[in-house]
């Protein structure tokens, strides 16, 4: 008897998975998406392989359904979480969220500020804090991790009442920053109303990720060149310049 040898199914689904997850991408359903991200995710190729090499010959549906359901899984972490490299399975502790969120300077002399949100309804960041950063939503789905003394790293996540990072919500989230301390800011969001205004803030470096979105930008007032990279879906961004600052 001639049996034939069955392929697996695992590899075109992977391209498709990514194929889709590009598309959306690409109509600005999400936010930008980057190959470190999605290169972070190699433990769900091993799960794959090892999937179809033990049960597809055996059970070729029941493995697929599964396989289905782990690239969907990892197309979630990357979609929801686009920008965070290394850090995509770090979600910044236990627990859900929290209304109002603060960081004390303490003896802070600079800031890098991590800011990851899904589809929300308004969401603004600006100068002024009192703090080292402070933050208030309508709904109880903020949770910060801090890390460091005088050069602290803070990431501040949209959640789900799981812990999880929130793919969409009806929150509106004010963020505000020390105006004194030299900042390094990264946003990651989707789909939204943004109004983001640096005039008042010590930026260094400003790399903001943003899905299907209106969004204002209010550039700093730096003492030297500020690098700012922005990226957009279907968006409507306008940059406003502060008077005495040049931008190219």
């Amino acid at each position: 008897m001639n049996a034939r040898r069955r392929r697996g199914v695992f590899w075109p689904l992977l391209l498709i998975a990514l194929g889709l997850l590009f598309l959306l991408q690409t109509m600005g359903f999400i936010s930008g998406v980057s190959w470190l991200a999605i290169a972070s995710l190699w433990p769900i190729l091993l799960i794959l392989i090892g999937l179809d090499i033990a049960f597809a010959g055996r059970w070729p549906l029941a493995t697929l359904a599964a396989e289905v359901v782990v690239i969907a899984a990892g197309l979630a972490l990357v979609a929801y979480a686009p920008n965070l490299g290394p850090g995509v399975f770090v979600f910044g502790g236990n627990g859900p969220g929290e209304s109002d969120v603060t960081v004390p300077r303490s003896g802070a002399t600079d800031l890098d500020l991590t800011l990851n949100a899904g589809a929300t309804r308004a969401y603004s960041v600006s100068g002024g804090a009192s703090d080292l950063v402070e933050a208030h939503s309508a709904n109880p789905d903020l949770r910060v991790r801090t890390v460091g003394t005088s050069h602290v790293n803070v990431r501040l996540d949209e959640v789900t009442p799981s812990g999880f990072l929130r793919p969409a919500g009806e929150a509106d989230i004010q963020v505000r920053i020390a105006n004194d301390v030299p900042t390094s800011l990264t946003i990651n969001v989707g789909a939204g109303q943004f109004d983001i205004d640096l005039s008042d803030v010590r930026i260094r470096t400003a790399d903001v990720n943003v899905g299907a979105s209106s969004m204002r930008f209010v550039l700093p007032k730096p003492t030297g060149d500020v690098a700012i990279d922005m990226n957009g879906g279907a968006s409507s961004i306008t940059v406003t310049v502060p008077d005495g600052v040049e931008a190219r």
